[in-house]
């Protein structure tokens, strides 16, 4: 009875000593994208991959393979808890994101890695004060590379021509520069650009170069107008649920938050940057595309027209309670920094 006794103490003791070091939080990552989608394949799943090294294997992440529910209610996911790690889109919910509007506007940057980095900065420094992600702890923002104006049938080297033209646009200020160079917006589900491209329900679509082909919606359409700087973007949020976060030790956040922020906003706009680079090689290699760079009074007549629009976007991250002009200008000034290489 004795040894008996000893023995279960001894093996007792034993798994209090190692029962710490082998403790492992387990966060489950919210999907709604296919398993080859660049943001999933080369961002998401990367990242959870440079989180359980940095925390040596302290946290697990468990991307799920199912979607949870559509993409619009991703953050409140994040927020009651349903996943604890989510991504998405901040204009899928219309009126709910205002300041995050700011990376979304015309013309900043021709790299997704350079406005990615330089909005994170941004973030941190004027935006997060905002806290227009209450119940949940921001990991990184960043976007897409610059959206564009790809048309059939439409000359793109006149404005005058594709007014009234019916184009597919997403949220955000995508629908303001739809609007402002006096094109129809018709709203359809991404997977069905196709088919309302080939169909000719619509005339064209607002797309960064790499879901053109991504779509293939390049085998339905002619013409590409280059905006430098873009017409628009797109921004993108990593959360976690708050509760969650508190409940990791202070050393779990900060190996998290190494590889998260501005190192995940970097990664994420490299990817996005690969992407577009090589969608636009395929669309040059066929042949079929023609692309309009506008410049001159071209250039000058549409930053005309997106500036009105542009304006009031500010105005209205002014009412948050930031200066949305003066964050404007440091943004633009932190784009021309990483793209110096600072």
């Amino acid at each position: 009875m004795k040894k008996t006794v000893g023995a279960l103490l001894v093996a007792a003791g034993v798994a209090l000593s190692v029962s710490p070091a082998s403790a492992q939080t387990v966060l489950r990552v919210a999907n709604w994208l296919p398993p080859k989608h660049p943001l999933l394949a080369e961002i998401i799943v990367p990242w959870t991959k440079q989180v359980e090294e940095a925390t040596q294997g302290r946290v697990k992440m468990e991307v799920l393979e199912a979607p949870l529910g559509p993409p619009p209610a991703h953050f409140d996911f994040a927020v009651n808890g349903v996943a604890d790690v989510t991504y998405g889109v901040h204009n899928y919910t219309p009126g709910r994101f205002g300041v995050t509007t700011i990376a979304e506007l015309p013309g900043l940057s021709d790299k997704s890695e350079w406005l990615s980095v330089a909005y994170w900065r941004i973030y941190e420094q004027d935006l997060a004060k905002v806290d227009e992600h209450k119940g949940t702890h921001v990991l990184s923002v960043f976007t897409h590379g610059p959206g564009q104006l790809w048309t059939k049938g439409r000359d793109l080297s006149s404005m005058d021509s594709i007014k009234g033209s019916k184009i597919r646009i997403g949220g955000g200020f995508a629908q303001e520069a739809a609007k402002a160079l006096g094109l129809v917006p018709i709203q359809a589900p991404v997977t069905k650009a196709y088919e309302i491209l080939s169909g000719g329900v619509a005339d064209g679509i607002e797309f960064p170069a790499e879901s053109i082909t991504a779509f293939k919606v390049n085998e339905v359409l002619d013409q590409g107008l280059i905006m430098p700087g873009g017409l628009y973007n797109v921004s993108f949020f990593v959360v976690i649920n708050q509760a969650k976060w508190d409940a990791l030790s202070k050393e779990d956040q900060d190996a998290i938050t190494s590889v998260s922020g501005e190192n995940l906003a970097r990664l994420a706009g490299q990817v996005w940057d690969k992407a577009d680079a090589g969608a636009m090689e395929t669309m040059k290699a066929s042949g079929k595309m023609t692309f309009v760079v506008p410049a001159g009074d071209q250039l000058a007549a549409i930053n005309a027209a997106l500036k009105p629009y542009s304006d009031e976007a500010l105005k209205q991250i002014s009412a948050k309670g930031v200066d949305g002009p003066a964050v404007y200008e440091a943004l633009k000034a932190e784009i021309a920094k990483v793209k110096a290489g600072n």
